[in-house]
């Protein structure tokens, strides 16, 4: 093979996984929006993030009191955005709580501020952020 044929060989070896790599992230997003969007519009807005924030708060508070605390938000939330989230200093967060960082999180991961997230936002690092919040 010559060098010019290895270059090409090379260079389309890194253009398909660049290509699955866009596939597979972008399928996750997709997969998000899908389960995000009741109404189907292509959009997640942000009544839609809090009914699914809402349906996820419901199922990381296995004890039922209400509120979560930082062993129930691993993964999701740091210590230091869970006390920047906690206005009260109890340790946890609330419903009202929870849903002002989705908010906090939506807004973050929508740089249009059009008021929703589609696909292409869901997919950026804020949108990925977002979506442990509500999926």
């Amino acid at each position: 093979m010559t060098i010019k044929g290895q270059g090409l060989a090379i260079f389309l070896a890194v253009s398909g996984l660049a290509t699955i790599a866009h596939t597979q992230f972008g399928h996750a997003a997709s997969a998000s929006l899908t389960a995000l969007d009741p109404d189907n519009d292509g959009t997640v807005d942000v009544s839609e993030a809090k009914a699914a924030a809402a349906k996820i708060f419901t199922k990381l508070d296995p004890d039922n009191d209400g509120t979560l605390d930082a062993k129930e938000l691993s993964g999701r939330v740091d210590e230091a955005e869970l006390k920047e989230a906690d206005p009260d200093s109890d340790g946890t967060l609330d419903q009202k709580e929870y849903d002002a960082l989705v908010e906090k999180r939506f807004k973050a991961a929508d740089p249009d501020n059009d008021g929703t997230l589609d696909d292409k936002e869901l997919s950026t690092d804020a949108g990925k952020s977002f979506r442990l919040l509500v999926e």
